[in-house]
């Protein structure tokens, strides 16, 4: 067993608070923050290829430094992300202590938010692009629609999901859950339907209307309480937790979630501020370094059962 590193008598240094650092005029400003500050939107449609994130993260371990500054608003919620979401994570995964990132204090509307979330990631990159209808949705009035520079019309549908010719080097399964109301001949016609479309399905699962409601509420708590972003894995995350309900041993990952432990994914913000003011000195001491910060969890529970 690891031996439990010693109590030393300094104190931590005091939590990173976000700084203004420059007034730019017009209602920009130059902020200093830690990017745990930062607020990612619920949803964004922005999506960047693993190999490319890893090497962002090199990048910006190496310098030390955004050559690119995320775009944020300040809000009744704090500081939100407008643009560099992957930039912030990129940043976190790298052992940034701080950045600096640009923020909008003229009081944005959730409509702008939205609106200028779709402009900046319009300029580069690849969009999901039923996120991207998503988030599109949100606008409400046309002015903010057009500064979003979409090119669809105001009132977009969402697109459809082509699975034919899907290139991808992971083995996967297709399925299609489908909610009907009870009533048969809808039922008979859903089914001929799928057969003679030519879709290539592993599985079709039918389920009463009135148990849409459900299993939407179950979907939004598992993403809250367990942090699972894609909807396939949430589906999965459901179906282990109705394995173990019924008794059934269900094989854990590599990683566990600290949910699966500690029974929320959340603590309250004056325990939050001792354990990053513990984790701040056991860095410091070099004890832990940036990329196994939950190391600190070990040691601390070494040290508990050993006494």
């Amino acid at each position: 067993m690891r031996k439990s590193p010693r109590t030393r008598k300094q104190q931590p240094p005091p939590p990173i608070e976000p700084e203004k650092v420059l007034e730019l005029g017009n209602g920009l400003e130059l902020w200093k923050v830690p990017p745990s500050a930062l607020r990612e939107q619920d949803v964004n449609a922005r999506s960047m290829p693993k190999a490319m994130f890893e090497r962002l993260a090199q990048t910006i371990a190496r310098d030390k430094r955004l050559e690119s500054l995320p775009l944020c608003a300040k809000t009744e919620r704090g500081l939100e992300l407008i643009s560099g979401h992957h930039r912030t994570r990129a940043a976190t995964a790298a052992g940034l202590a701080e950045m600096f990132t640009l923020v909008d204090v003229t009081g944005l509307s959730r409509s702008q938010i939205a609106a200028k979330q779709l402009a900046h990631n319009a300029i580069e990159g690849t969009d999901n692009e039923q996120l991207l209808a998503e988030i599109y949705r949100q606008i409400e009035d046309a002015e903010a629609k057009l500064e979003a520079f979409i090119d669809q019309k105001l009132d977009v549908p969402l697109p459809k999901v082509k699975i034919d010719g899907l290139d991808v080097d992971l083995d996967f399964k297709t399925v299609l859950l489908i909610f009907l109301p009870r009533v048969k001949d809808r039922l008979d016609r859903a089914i001929e339907y799928l057969r003679s479309s030519g879709q290539r399905l592993d599985g079709i699962y039918i389920a009463a209307e009135s148990d849409y409601s459900p299993v939407e509420n179950a979907v939004r708590r598992i993403h809250e309480e367990y942090d699972v972003r894609v909807v396939a894995d949430i589906i999965g995350k459901i179906a282990d937790l109705a394995m173990q309900a019924c008794g059934v041993s269900v094989e854990q990952p590599e990683r566990v979630h600290l949910k699966d432990i500690f029974g929320t994914a959340y603590i309250p913000k004056e325990a939050a501020e001792v354990v990053k003011s513990a984790l701040a000195a056991m860095l410091e001491a070099g004890d832990i370094s940036q990329m196994n910060r939950w190391r600190a969890l070990e040691y601390w529970a070494a040290e508990c059962v050993t006494k």
